[in-house]
């Protein structure tokens, strides 16, 4: 039932070549935000890893996982669809003199394990797996990956009102990924009795401009009208909160992810 239910919520999902476009362009952003997050520090704390390990970061972003991880294990292999979300994490992993990082410009839909990536000890799906059309199937392959751990984080429910704000005034549906229930359901049908634990956390989601915010919009709704960009930009213009430095900031960002990990 609940394996159903997730294929109608995500059939809406974009292609690989619209992801990859909409992840390149927010890259620059994403790296922004995540330095004023402090949930990859809360969830570093809970991944079990020793000296001698590897890990496998899918849709590691910009790197919030994979370089202090590589600062911990034997080696790192960062996986992303986003050329340059892992242009930006190499960059950051040479200013740190970190080596042991493999880079994966790759689809985790296109990977097969055992010829295109071995196991390894821990695996780790960031915030990464909520829009796969098949999440049976998505979780099936992370877990055939991990020799030892198992770490997936997803949306823990709920919403900060910004994020229905917009496609409310635009007269749009609002969709959100899927939330725990709907994984936790899967893996108790999958016979994984997965650990689960929530994670408050404190983000700020800032942007330098209003136009930067607009973007941001269109990254998450797709092309705009004409009245719809003027309906959306007066929106953000008086919900948006302004910082004496001039950038604006989004209001009640502080969500809850589900953090849900096993051991093999």
């Amino acid at each position: 039932m609940w394996k159903e239910i997730q294929k109608h919520e995500t059939n809406h999902s974009p292609n690989e070549g619209v992801i990859e476009a909409r992840w390149n362009r927010t890259a620059a952003q994403f790296k922004r935000w995540m330095e004023v997050d402090d949930y990859p520090l809360k969830l570093m704390q809970r991944v079990k890893l020793k000296p001698e390990w590897s890990l496998l970061d899918i849709g590691c972003g910009a790197g919030a996982v994979s370089i202090p991880a590589a600062k911990k294990a034997a080696r790192v292999t960062a996986l992303d669809i986003s050329g340059e979300m892992l242009k930006i994490l190499r960059e950051d992993a040479q200013k740190e003199h970190i080596s042991n990082i493999t880079y994966m410009h790759r689809s985790w839909t296109d990977i097969v394990v055992g010829d295109d990536i071995e196991p390894h000890d821990v695996v780790v799906a960031s915030r990464s797996v909520g829009r796969e059309p098949d999440i049976q199937s998505a979780i099936e392959k992370i877990d055939s990956a991990a020799s030892r751990y198992v770490y997936i984080t997803v949306w823990g429910g709920g919403e900060h009102s910004h994020c229905k704000g917009v496609p409310a005034v635009l007269g749009r549906p609002y969709r959100n990924t899927p939330d725990h229930v709907y994984f936790y359901n899967i893996l108790q049908q999958m016979g994984i009795r997965a650990n689960v634990e929530h994670l408050e956390c404190h983000s700020r989601l800032i942007y330098s401009d209003l136009d930067e915010a607009m973007e941001s919009c269109r990254i998450s709704l797709g092309p705009l009208s004409e009245k719809e960009e003027k309906k959306a930009r007066a929106y953000l213009d008086k919900t948006l909160i302004r910082l004496e430095n001039g950038m604006l900031e989004v209001p009640d960002s502080n969500p809850v992810w589900s953090l849900m990990w096993w051991k093999k």
